[in-house]
């Protein structure tokens, strides 16, 4: 059995990535006998791993290229973002078994976690764009996500092409199941709950002497920090 992974932004491929998302899905998989590999586009990057293939964004959207790899089934990691349509469809086509992977947050409707979500926009545009630029194109997103954008058409055929959807947190996974008139029932049919994997180097050993720690794992250089405490 083969199951790869794909996340189609071309992220760094070192231990970092393996560590988490799609990279944990890889090794997780390699880990109970099934035999996968990462993908990720080009340009190849210093300290990618070995596990890792990187191609041609092209034939991330070519369903011929996905039936070369010979696999039985894919988790694809893009957020369900309607960019990434194109990648889903072809995987789909290819007759490929497709989970699409759903990010914790599950910030996607307005009005229904609209305080956070205005707030994680407001905070990623200022510090993506200035004090200046990025309020008035935070204001611009926050209008289109309240229109147009609320029907989340992008997002809806991109789920579409799915054989399952899977998210990490059960808040996420009731932003699209309380929506059902919005997403419809053949989408929220294939809503399932399953955990991030726990990466080997991250697992619990008894027999290792432990001391008790406050550890905060976070992503330090964002405006919005982006953190887990355990």
């Amino acid at each position: 059995m083969k199951w790869y992974t794909c996340t189609p932004v071309p992220f760094k491929g070192d231990h970092t990535f393996f560590s988490r998302d799609s990279g944990a899905f890889c090794k997780a998989f390699q880990r109970i006998g099934v035999e996968s590999r990462a993908i990720m586009p080009t340009p190849a990057q210093e300290g990618d791993d070995p596990d890792l293939i990187r191609t041609e964004y092209s034939n991330l959207e070519d369903s011929g290229w996905w039936k070369s790899l010979g696999i039985d089934g894919l988790v694809l990691y893009a957020w369900g973002m309607g960019k990434y349509t194109p990648v889903a469809r072809a995987v789909h086509e290819a007759g490929i078994y497709l989970v699409v992977y759903m990010d914790t947050s599950g910030l996607f409707y307005p009005w229904r976690y609209w305080k956070t979500l205005t707030r994680h926009i407001w905070n990623m545009e200022k510090n993506k764009r200035g004090s200046l630029k990025g309020p008035l194109f935070a204001c611009l997103r926050i209008i289109k996500y309240h229109t147009a954008g609320a029907l989340d058409w992008g997002r809806r055929k991109h789920l579409k092409m799915a054989d399952l959807i899977s998210f990490p947190s059960p808040p996420a996974l009731l932003s699209i199941l309380d929506l059902q008139w919005l997403y419809g029932k053949q989408i929220c049919e294939k809503l399932a709950l399953i955990p991030n994997p726990i990466p080997s180097q991250h697992i619990y050993e008894p027999e290792s002497p432990k001391r008790n720690l406050i550890i905060a794992v976070g992503r330090w250089d964002d405006f919005f920090k982006k953190t887990r405490n355990f």
